[in-house]
């Protein structure tokens, strides 16, 4: 199913509107399936999202800005994480305040689980030939870099 924009006025929806709507459709696909996955391992989409990004161990801050989080919030996936022993939190030696979260050996195996199933069980990209996913990958990564350029400074009279 595409999902389908219209404005309040009942208007076509502009290309960039409808490329929006687009994305988010493919990124609601991909994270209702990533979340039931995580659910299997009785973890939530955000903590099962905190394991992939811990492939080497980071500072707290760090994994927040990574998952486009406030620091506020990454706490209560951490301690979720840290009580069932998948990651630990230890002191940063140059700097005691900062926590360095680091996979435990059955961190490091739930996340390679998660890896696996997602990976494996994810449909949505079947319908493109491997070239076309070759095409898509590079355009998403064209977006992505271009989005994290600065904005242009803003011209003068």
């Amino acid at each position: 199913m595409i999902d389908n924009y219209r404005s309040d006025l009942g208007a076509a929806p502009t290309a960039r509107r409808q490329l929006a709507e687009l994305c988010f459709g493919v990124v609601r696909r991909l994270r209702s399936h990533a979340a039931e996955l995580a659910a299997e391992h009785d973890l939530s989409f955000l903590q099962a999202r905190a394991l992939w990004r811990l492939e080497q161990p980071l500072a707290t801050g760090t994994l927040a800005e990574r998952l486009g989080l406030d620091r506020s919030n990454i706490t209560h996936i951490v301690d979720g994480l840290e009580t069932r022993g998948l990651v630990t939190r230890e002191a940063q030696r140059d700097d005691r305040r900062v926590k360095l979260l680091t996979l435990t050996p059955a961190g490091r195996a739930v996340r390679a689980a998660l890896d696996e199933r997602i990976f494996t069980t994810q449909t949505l990209f079947e319908s493109l030939t491997e070239e076309e996913q070759a095409t898509l990958a590079g355009l998403l990564t064209k977006l992505l870099e271009g989005a994290a350029a600065p904005d242009p400074a803003p011209a003068t009279a």
